[in-house]
C-alpha cells in the first residue's frame, strides 16, 4: 500500500467524532489528573539527597521538577503525563483544522486553521521531548551532546511558545469568526457565545500573554539559590510559570468541552 493512502487513512482514522472526542477527553484527564498526582506525591519527597527543602513547593520549585527524581519519589508520573498527552493531543489537532477552516472559500481562514493545527503539533511535539528529556536525562544530555542551550529547557521552550501561540490562536478564530460558535460548535444562545468569547478574550489574549512576558524575564531560580528569598515574590519564575500553566490548560479544557458537546451532538444523528 502506497504511503500516501496509508496516510489518507490514518488521518480518517483520526478525525472520526468518536476518536476525536476520546482523545480531547483522554488529554485534560490525563494533564489535569496526572499533574495533581504528581504534586500530591512529590510532598513525600524526603530532604535531600540534593539540598532541597522536603516535598514540593510550587511557589519555588518549577513544574519540570516534578520529574526530577532529586524532588520526587516518583519522577515518571509527570514525564508519561507529557509524553501520553502529547500524543493523545494529535487527533484534536487534526480535527481542529475542519473544524475551523469555514466552508473553505476565504484563503485567510485556511491559512490560519493550518498554523493553528500545526502550532498545537509542534506544541505537542514539544511537550513529549519535555518528558523525554527530563531534567535528568537533560543533564546526561547536555554533557554527551552539548548544544549551548540545556536540552530540557529548549523542548519546554518550543512547547510553551507553540502551545501558547495556538491558543492565542483558536481564540482569536472563535472571537473573529462568529459562525465558528454558532454554526459549527451550535451556540446558538448569545449570552453563552459572550460568555466564551470573554473568556477568550481574558484567558487566551491577556492573561497568557502577561504570564510568558513575566515567566522569561524574571530571575530564573534553583532552589539552591539563595537571592530568590530577597526578591519580592511577583519576581520568582516558578510561580508564573505555573500560572503560564495553569492558564493554557484553561483554554485546552474549555475548547475540549466546547467540541466534546458539538461532537456528542454529532455522535446522536
Amino acid at each position: 500500500m502506497r504511503l500516501k493512502e496509508i496516510t489518507r487513512k490514518n488521518y480518517q482514522f483520526l478525525t472520526k467524532p468518536k476518536v476525536v472526542k476520546l482523545s480531547w477527553i483522554g488529554a485534560v484527564v490525563t494533564w489535569i489528573g496526572s499533574t495533581i498526582i504528581a504534586l500530591l506525591i512529590a510532598q513525600l519527597d524526603p530532604a535531600g539527597p540534593a539540598p532541597d527543602p522536603a516535598g514540593y513547593n510550587p511557589l519555588i520549585n518549577y513544574i519540570s521538577d516534578l520529574g526530577n527524581q532529586d524532588l520526587t519519589p516518583m519522577p515518571i508520573i509527570m514525564n508519561w503525563a507529557m509524553m501520553n498527552t502529547a500524543l493523545l493531543m494529535i487527533s484534536p489537532a487534526l480535527y481542529m483544522k475542519n473544524l475551523l477552516v469555514g466552508d473553505g472559500s476565504k484563503i485567510i481562514r485556511k491559512i490560519l486553521a493550518y498554523l493553528t493545527t500545526i502550532c498545537i503539533l509542534i506544541g505537542m511535539v514539544g511537550l513529549f521531548l519535555t518528558g523525554v528529556f527530563s531534567e535528568d536525562v537533560g543533564e546526561v544530555w547536555d554533557l554527551l551532546f552539548p548544544i549551548g542551550y540545556p536540552w530540557h529547557d529548549l523542548t519546554a521552550d518550543y512547547a510553551f511558545t507553540f502551545f501558547m501561540g495556538s491558543g492565542v490562536l483558536v481564540a482569536s478564530q472563535f472571537i473573529i469568526f462568529s459562525d465558528i460558535l454558532k454554526d459549527k460548535l451550535k451556540l446558538e444562545n448569545s449570552s453563552k457565545i459572550r460568555n466564551v468569547k470573554i473568556l477568550y478574550i481574558i484567558n487566551s489574549w491577556i492573561i497568557t500573554p502577561i504570564c510568558y512576558v513575566f515567566f522569561y524575564n524574571v530571575p530564573y531560580l534553583w532552589y539552591t539559590d539563595e537571592f530568590w528569598t530577597f526578591l519580592p515574590a511577583w519576581q520568582w519564575a516558578p510561580i508564573w510559570e505555573w500560572l503560564l500553566m495553569i492558564s493554557l490548560t484553561i483554554w485546552l479544557t474549555s475548547t475540549c468541552i466546547l467540541v466534546v458537546k458539538h461532537l456528542n451532538q454529532e455522535l446522536r444523528k
